[in-house]
This record gives C-alpha cells, structure tokens and sequence, in this order.
C-alpha cells in the first residue's frame, strides 16, 4: 500500500480522475437539475456529445442565478460552475483572481476549466493510444520471443519498418489524412508505440523461455500456450509498466504537439497544446498566465509518468535482487 502513496502515483491517478470526470468537475451546467417539475440531468448529457437546452431562452446558468430562495425548482451545480467554452466580456485576459485562480484567456473564458477538460482529451487520446499500443506490441513480441522461428522474423521486420517512420512527420501525415478523427489519431499513435512494448517483450521472453520451471512444464505436459499466457506474461508487468509510462509522457508531447500546430482532433476540442498556442499569442500583451499555466500543466504530466517509470523500474529490481 505504500508504494501507492507515492507522489507521482497519486498525480498520475489524479490526472486520470479529473480526464475521466471533467465534466462533473468544471461546466456551467447542472449536474442535476429540476425545472418545473421536470428532472434532468445536463452534465451527463455532455459526455455522450449530446447538451440539454436550459428552461425558457435561458441558458442552465443564467436560470440557476436567478432562481428565488424559496424556490421548488432547484440545480446541482459541478464544483467549479465555468464551462470550457464559457465567456465573459468583461474578463479578457483577465490575470488570476480570487474568483478565477488561473485567470481567463483572450476571449474571456476561465483556464481553469479548459484545462480540466484538456485533460479529458489528453487521457482519452493518451490513454486509449497506450493501451491499444500496449496490447497490440506485447502479444506480438511474445509470440516472436517464444515461439522464435519465422514468427520472429516477421515481427522483427515489422518492427524496423515502423521504427523507420519519423514520428512527428507521421503524425502530421495522419493529422492531414483523417482530418478532426480522434480514432484515427489514436490508431495513428498505436501504431508508433507498439514497436517499444514488442522489442521489450521479446528480450524478456527469450530469456524467460529458457528458464528451467519453463522446461518443467513442458515435461508435465502443459500446453505452450498456456505456458506463455499463465506463468510467462505476468512476469513482465513491470517492464510492461515502465513501457507504458514511457508510452504515456511520448502521447501527452505528441498530442500536445498537433494542437499546438493546429492539427489533428484538437482543432475542434479543448486540448493543453491548443492553450499554450493561443497564449504564447498574447504574452508579449502581459497575458503570461494565459501560456505559463498549459506549458506547467504538460511539464508536470510528463515530468509524472517518467517519476512513475522510474518507481516501477526500481521496483523490478528490487524484486530481481529479492529473488
């Protein structure tokens, strides 16, 4: 349980838990509400792209404001009641405040909750990169390591051709064919990350495969693929591990980098990239929270999954040592 209370763990979990319920945490709109009568539940409409309009011409805000104290009608508000795309004419580029602790970019919108729901998109996109990656590089470098064989050949020429690909070009190559895709971005990436998980399997495979409760088993007749799936795999959880951190602060950059450049999905959502390129616009105007605060935010999740790869790494060789 220790190893859990770990700084970088609990930032990492953090950042995971704000990507994953940002809009429960920051919008201007309810999380429950009841209008005249009438139950609804506006907050969780967003998250599946859909928005239930406010009573009346007024929006979920405008009539939570306004509503009396003695009033049957009632709304839930989020803990932080600014929505992403929120305005308010008279805080342009207003800097931090008791009201607004991060300040509010040129169009008078509350960074704070961009950055919150930035991180929706970071998690989403990271995450589900990494994860897709993570699967599809260890069953292949598995396969290669164990089975060796032509098998081996195969992943391993797969593996140079991917490597050869520039990253950042790729990703821009991707970005210009699929347009605002999210799902294209995240197969995009997957398709970079998966060489680091396949060439990390392997090496440790070719060296489990040898082993002698390895031979042992054979000997008593289990299956090989049994073998590899219930007594060699889960030895590599923490070289999968440290992988997937690595695999985690590489997705952040390149994500951080198409919205910076304009393109890719984050054209059309809130994204960390998207608000330090909008900033650095306006720093030489004074505006330096509207670019300190995205470049901090991106430096401290990077900066959070090396410090996790790093425990994970020490962890396995303690666990080496131990044995």
């Amino acid at each position: 349980m220790r190893s859990w209370r770990s700084p970088a763990r609990l930032l990492a979990l953090l950042f995971v838990a704000v990507g994953i319920l940002a809009p429960f945490l920051a919008n201007d709109v309810p999380l429950l509400a009841r209008a005249d009568g009438e139950w609804s539940f506006p907050a969780v409409a967003e998250c599946f792209g859909g928005s239930t309009p406010g009573p009346g011409d007024l929006s979920w805000k405008s009539w939570w404001s306004r509503l009396p104290p003695d009033s049957e009608d009632f709304a839930v508000m989020p803990p932080w009641p600014y929505g992403p795309t929120e305005t308010d004419r008279a805080l342009y580029g207003a800097g931090p405040s008791l009201a607004h602790p991060l300040g509010n970019d040129a169009s008078g919108r509350d960074l704070l909750a961009r950055l919150v729901h930035g991180t929706r998109n970071v998690v989403f996109v990271g995450g589900l990169a990494v994860l897709l990656a993570g699967l599809v590089g260890t069953v292949l470098g598995a396969a290669a390591g164990y089975f060796r064989g032509i098998v081996d050949i195969v992943v391993l020429r797969l593996i140079e051709i991917f490597v050869c690909f520039p990253a950042l070009l790729f990703l821009l190559l991707a970005a210009s064919l699929f347009g605002d895709s999210r799902i294209g971005l995240i197969l995009v990436m997957a398709s970079l990350f998966w060489t680091s998980f396949a060439r990390i399997v392997r090496g440790e495979m070719l060296s489990l495969r040898e082993r002698d409760f390895v031979l042992v088993a054979r000997h008593l007749g289990i299956g090989e693929l049994r073998i590899l799936w219930r007594h060699l795999l889960p030895q590599l959880g923490s070289q999968i591990g440290v992988t997937a951190a690595f695999g985690m602060a590489a997705a952040i950059v390149a994500e951080s980098t198409l919205s910076f450049l304009g393109v890719g999905s984050s054209r059309t959502s809130t994204s960390w990239g998207n608000l330090l390129f909008h900033g650095s616009e306006h720093a030489h105007t004074g505006g330096w929270h509207q670019w300190v605060f995205p470049a901090l935010t991106i430096v401290t999740a990077v900066m959070c999954c090396h410090l996790l790869a790093d425990q994970l790494r020490r962890r396995q060789r303690v666990a080496e040592l131990g044995a």
